[in-house]
């Protein structure tokens, strides 16, 4: 009686936290809407590039990140995932910055029902002077909505 207990009581407990632990998804279903934040309807968000990771400056990586993300008509952010990376410490940095952009400070209701979309953010360095804009990345990750995180090598 008292093993069947203690077998029930940690089948439980070993349930609860695999479930706790597991991220959820809210809109699996949702389709993509390419360039979304293109639209004149975000204009006052405020985004700014994803800080270059330190580890990525001192081995003078370049690389790129697509973070696909669900925006809801309280201007919450869900489902943030990244799509494509090249590099983990370029994925962490561009997960970071989406949440943090001035969400809140846009109007609610701006959108009607929840929209997903991506993100794709560059790490570079300018390179001759030419801007990482002007210059052919030898990598590559989907996206339209594109912002460059400009590195400084380290010497």
């Amino acid at each position: 009686m008292i093993k069947q207990f203690i077998f029930t009581l940690v089948g439980v407990l070993a349930v609860s936290g695999c479930a706790s632990t597991k991220n959820t998804v809210e809109y699996p279903n949702l389709a993509v809407t390419d360039n979304e934040l293109a639209q004149p309807k975000w204009a006052a968000l405020k985004r700014f590039p994803a800080r270059y990771p330190e580890q990525a400056v001192v081995n003078s990586l370049e690389g790129c990140a697509t973070v696909e993300y669900v925006i809801t008509p309280d201007n919450e952010i869900k489902d943030v995932a990244v799509v494509e990376s090249t590099n983990r410490h370029f994925s962490v940095a561009a997960k970071d910055v989406i949440t943090n952009w001035k969400w809140k400070d846009l109007s609610n209701n701006i959108i009607s029902e929840p929209v997903k979309t991506q993100t794709r953010f560059d790490f570079c360095f300018d390179k001759a002077n030419q801007a990482c804009s002007t210059i052919e990345p030898e990598y590559s990750c989907p996206g339209e909505d594109i912002i460059y995180s400009r590195g400084m090598k380290v010497r």
